[in-house]
């Protein structure tokens, strides 16, 4: 008797499915060096250089952003190297550079080991966890929240909005008075939550030992309970490839394939609840957030990095900033790639941020000696324009005794000194006229400095310029020596993200404060980090070990 059609697919798709089994065990490849722990001295690693990013080659000793680029390129050419002296016919490597880099690398997955590796788990087996596991709507971060099918970010802030002001949840039915939330959707997500309060929810870590978020323990709690690996394909060979199977995620960018992994790395990252408590104006009256930040020797490498412009643009659109002095630039246009990155966004984060006017630009110092000093500012229908001292003073007073302000421009020239740099730059803020001077402080102040700062501040007091300096003062006792100036931040405020850095960002004022600030600043410490940008040999580090700083100036009608 012949066999029938239904037994002959059987046969068929039994013997397929086998073959793609053994053809999938060839070409697996685990988990990239840059997602695993860092190393121990007991458990020594060896880098992969056939399954090694273009950033992780760049971590061996000699491997330039071009090399690396270079041997990728042949491996892709090549389909894989087989042994370890295969990497000497890469152009620019040679027998010489080959012996340096041997002790680093190999080509056999199996000689290299991690105990990190061995406590990696897979997304899919995360997002399984996820699924089966009740999420607390008593206890549970926006973003554990915003993880539950069917709660997008939105909802997921509403509903820790409505339990901070009324009190914990007595029924899930209760959720329907959440904003936002209907009959329909609630049914959809009740079988995901409970009512349980569970303190280890709020304790979890992210991947790269730092509890996701720096300070405010109502934003702890990661979506990644575990190591976050990454899923590799059979045929990826390239960090930057597109990810070659369709991906939902449960927090917002549902039914939408994720096409390449920075974008997955994005949609993990852990970003801040903001809340609505300024919108330009405090009880009744206009005022303009001034902001400033040490952002670590920014270059062009730097900001290539996707991690990196996401934490510092959403950084400034969320917090609402008018205008940021940056220090520590190294390449201006770092600079400009920013306000590119804020006036036609191309990361999904930043281009879903509605409230941003896209009409941001920046000031570059003319002078050589202080280009690592800037300014970006939000210039939205003209509120906002960087002017000449010159012209603040003309507009101010009509009257202003040339002279003076000639001299207050060469005593503000001759501020910078061995131990700290300066950049000047004058703002109309809603009308209103500033000089901020731009502060950069690398040594402690002697006499010298403070006397010279000194004069500044009352040579603008003199013709009633107002004046502010903000930038990186390094010890709290710089802040204390600068004379007829006031802190707008205490000794207290921490501005750095990790303790061991040394930094202290602070604004000072001359003259009547209350006059022109409305007492309101803050350090920012919230979604600092990314799991794009590296930390060592792990990801998920900061965009600058320093922290933003914040004051609100009183702008008129």
């Amino acid at each position: 008797m012949g066999q029938s059609p239904s037994s002959i697919r059987s046969k068929g798709s039994r013997k397929s499915f086998r073959g793609f089994v053994r053809r999938s065990k060839l070409n697996k490849s685990s988990l990239s060096h840059a997602f695993n722990l860092p190393p121990s001295e007991e458990y020594p690693e060896l880098m992969n250089i056939n399954t090694a990013t273009e950033e992780q080659l760049m971590t061996l000793p000699g491997v330039s952003r071009q090399l690396a680029r270079e041997i990728v390129r042949h491996r892709q050419m090549i389909g894989r190297f087989k042994r370890v002296d295969d990497l000497a016919l890469v152009s620019g490597i040679g027998a010489e550079k080959l012996e340096l880099l041997r002790p680093e690398i190999c080509t056999n997955i199996r000689r290299q080991v991690s105990r990190a590796s061995s406590c990696t788990h897979s997304l899919d087996s995360f997002r399984l966890s996820m699924e089966t596991k009740l999420c607390s709507v008593n206890s549970s971060s926006v973003f554990q929240l915003q993880c539950v099918p069917g709660l997008n970010q939105e909802l997921a802030a509403n509903i820790v909005d409505y339990r901070d002001k009324k009190g914990p949840f007595k029924s899930l039915d209760d959720l329907i008075k959440v904003r936002g939330i209907d009959i329909v959707r609630l049914s959809g997500v009740k079988p995901h939550l409970s009512l349980d309060l569970r303190k280890s929810e709020s304790e979890q870590h992210l991947p790269n030992g730092h509890v996701n978020g720096w300070t405010d323990a109502s934003l702890n709690g990661s979506l990644i309970s575990s190591e976050l690996k990454t899923p590799v394909s059979p045929s990826r060979k390239s960090f930057t490839m597109p990810v070659k199977f369709p991906l939902t995620l449960p927090n917002g960018f549902a039914a939408a394939p994720v096409n390449d992994i920075l974008d997955l790395l994005s949609a993990y990252s852990h970003r801040p609840v903001v809340r609505e408590d300024f919108m330009y104006e405090r009880d009744g009256v206009r005022c303009c957030r001034l902001a400033s930040w040490n952002i670590h020797q920014l270059t062009i490498e730097k900001v290539i990095n996707p991690g990196v412009r996401e934490v510092m643009c959403r950084t400034i659109l969320e917090n609402k900033l008018s205008v940021i002095a940056i220090q520590d630039v190294v390449e201006t246009d770092a600079i400009k790639m920013i306000c590119e990155e804020l006036n036609a966004p191309t990361i999904r984060r930043v281009r879903e941020w509605k409230i941003n006017s896209q009409n941001w630009e920046y000031c570059i110092p003319q002078s050589a000696d202080c280009r690592s000093l800037c300014f970006i500012y939000e210039n939205s229908n003209g509120n906002n324009k960087s002017v000449t001292i010159e012209d603040v003073a003309t507009d101010q007073l009509h009257l202003v005794v040339n002279c003076d302000v000639k001299k207050l421009v060469e005593m503000l020239d001759d501020l910078r000194s061995d131990r700290f740099n300066t950049s000047t730059q004058a703002f109309l803020i809603c009308g209103r006229p500033i000089i901020l001077v731009n502060v950069h402080c690398k040594e402690t102040l002697d006499e010298e400095d403070c006397r010279r700062l000194k004069e500044v501040v009352d040579a603008a007091s003199a013709i009633k310029l107002q004046l502010a300096l903000m930038g990186e003062f390094l010890t709290w006792g710089n802040v204390q020596s600068l004379q007829n100036c006031e802190s707008l931040l205490n000794e207290e405020a921490k501005t750095t993200v990790d303790v061991n850095t040394m930094g202290k960002s602070s604004v000072l004022c001359p003259g009547n404060i209350e006059s022109n600030f409305n007492g309101h600043s803050g350090t920012i410490k919230s979604g600092l980090c990314h799991l794009a940008i590296p930390r060592g040999w792990s990801w998920g580090g900061p965009a600058s070990p320093y922290c933003p700083i914040w004051t609100e100036i009183k702008v008129p009608d």
